[in-house]
């Protein structure tokens, strides 16, 4: 059973570290420095790896307590876990399906120049669209991270200091 603990741990501290570090970190300097298409790809490339880690890595933490997990630690793992595989599955897809229609439109209508795109008006019920499911997807991932790092509270109480 001790060959679980550093698993345990490992995985509860990349879960809430890279998890924390791209929501609150990196996505907010990305948005200031990178032009909106780049930040875009940016969270392409980067956002599946967080939310594939929120779906499952409470699942490996779960099976790797080296301690019998409390109801309300299980119950946490699992929203933690819920939260990441309701982005995966229906939040993500389709705010990438909005924001390839929108980019699309920006290219053939507007030569790729997104200030004249938003600036004619033509964005707006693709820009709203995708704003209801990207808060959506902001309030999945929020209870990922919140639930996740209530775990920590979970297990900094299972653990035990020797002298």
């Amino acid at each position: 059973m001790s060959f679980l603990l550093p698993i345990h741990i490992l995985t509860y501290g990349y879960t809430f570290g890279s998890t924390t570090f791209h929501s609150f970190v990196a996505s907010i300097k990305g948005l200031e420095v990178l032009p909106r298409r780049q930040f875009g790809e940016f969270q392409g490339a980067v956002l599946p790896i967080q939310i594939i880690t929120q779906s499952l890595a409470p699942v490996v933490i779960g099976a790797t307590a080296p301690y019998t997990i409390p109801g309300v630690g299980l119950g946490l793992l699992l929203a933690s876990s819920a939260g990441g595989a309701i982005n995966w599955a229906w939040f993500t897809p389709l705010c990438n399906k909005l924001k390839d229609e929108r980019w699309k439109l920006v290219d053939a209508r507007f030569g790729g120049d997104n200030e004249k795109a938003v600036a004619s008006g033509e964005l707006k019920a693709i820009d709203k669209e995708f704003g209801k499911w990207h808060g959506m997807s902001m309030a999945a991932n929020l209870v990922s991270i919140l639930t996740i790092t209530a775990y920590g509270f979970v297990l900094s109480g299972k653990l035990r200091v020797v002298p």
